[in-house]
């Protein structure tokens, strides 16, 4: 029998991983760093710093977290942002306009705590502005998925609850 060609044991491909872009940090909810923020209760305010956390971990993107931190307080003051405002922060601050623009801004949209928008402008030059606004998609986005958590776990107890209790009616 001919033995055939090639690498018995081939290696498979190595993983990526989940794309930074698209990542959450979701730290052990029993660890310091959320205690560190006040840990689970409720009644205890996070800061802008303490949401930013997860989305640019101070821990291993600390300057995109500082430049996140800083420019969700500015949409959160004036409620509404332009490239106006953009460049202006970006003067009073020195944090490159590169960053801001290709990896802030966007993983903030994508995860839908900002909102981008274009306004048609009137006058010289054609075109369309970027405006950015806050967004409660974030919010939305998670509440639905915890939700849809809750609803399966009250769900599986209740099943339980009734198949243990039942005594063998029919």
């Amino acid at each position: 029998m001919a033995k055939k060609p090639g690498n018995p044991n081939p290696k498979p491909p190595v993983s990526r991983g989940i794309p930074v872009a698209e990542s959450l940090y979701l730290p052990k909810h029993y660890g310091s760093e959320i205690k560190d923020k006040g840990g689970l209760e409720k009644t205890i305010i996070w800061e802008v710093d303490d949401i930013i956390d997860f989305i640019f971990p101070k821990r291993y993107q600390p300057t995109y977290f500082r430049v996140a931190s800083g420019f969700v307080r500015l949409i959160l003051e004036l409620g509404r942002v332009t490239k106006k405002e953009i460049s202006e922060f970006l003067d009073e601050t020195g944090y490159s306009r590169s960053t801001l623009e290709n990896r802030i801004i966007p993983k903030l949209v994508r995860f839908g705590l900002l909102k981008r928008e274009r306004e048609i402008e009137i006058g010289m030059r054609r075109g369309r502005t970027l405006i950015l606004n806050e967004s409660l998609t974030f919010t939305n986005y998670l509440e639905r998925i915890a939700f849809a958590w809750n609803m399966l776990v009250s769900t599986a107890r209740q099943k339980r609850k009734t198949k243990g209790g039942n005594s063998g009616g029919g």
